[in-house]
């Protein structure tokens, strides 16, 4: 006989016990009828499989839970690591540009407007809107996508402030502030109004 006649057999045996006892569900016991044992004992194994059953679905669940929110961990960690590597290569490449300049880049002290050659106001300018750019992402990553630690930031701070002393890139900055975002504005016309009256105190 092939195996398969034989898996056959052996459903059609169990099937036709199972449709056997449960056309006979009820037996008589002193005149009553109650539920016959191999049905009650069926009933209690099933609901203890249900239990258990429900058990592990709930430990799945919350394994999966789990598993969710470390994924979801590792992915904002890998945002901010990509993130900081942006910002790292730009400002990598605003040091190449000021090492590449840096006679330009110390006219950044002198006042604005200065009189200056044309195509050194040219680098001036590019040099100031660089910078406003990069510390404006900082910004943003900062303030409105949190993806900037207060340390970070406070470090990010500092060399905004070392930028902003230099007297022709507050000047420069009046011109052209309103090309920036509302919040970058408030936060640089604080440093210039704060870095101008300190100056004037001194002197």
């Amino acid at each position: 006989m092939k195996r398969s006649s034989l898996i056959i057999l052996a459903f059609g045996v169990v099937l036709g016990t199972a449709i056997g006892l449960l056309l006979n569900p009820l037996v008589k016991s002193e005149g009553h009828l109650q539920a016959a044992p191999w049905l009650e004992i069926a009933h209690r194994v099933c609901t203890a499989i249900g239990g258990l059953g429900t058990f592990v679905t709930l430990i799945i669940v919350v394994r999966q839970f789990r598993l969710l929110r470390n994924q979801s961990e590792l992915v904002q960690k890998n945002i901010v690591t990509s993130m900081e590597s942006q910002l790292y290569a730009r400002l990598d490449s605003f040091n190449r540009f000021v090492f590449e300049h840096f006679q330009e880049y110390d006219l950044l002290d002198i006042p604005f407007p200065q009189q200056v050659s044309s195509d050194q106001r040219s680098k001036l300018h590019r040099m100031c809107e660089l910078g406003y750019t990069f510390f404006e992402e900082i910004f943003k990553h900062h303030m409105r996508l949190k993806l900037e630690e207060s340390e970070d930031w406070d470090e990010w701070e500092q060399n905004l402030i070392h930028f902003f002393r230099k007297s022709y890139v507050r000047g420069y900055w009046k011109t052209v502030s309103t090309r920036y975002a509302k919040s970058f504005q408030t936060l640089a016309n604080d440093l210039v109004v704060k870095m101008e009256r300190e100056e004037a105190v001194a002197k």
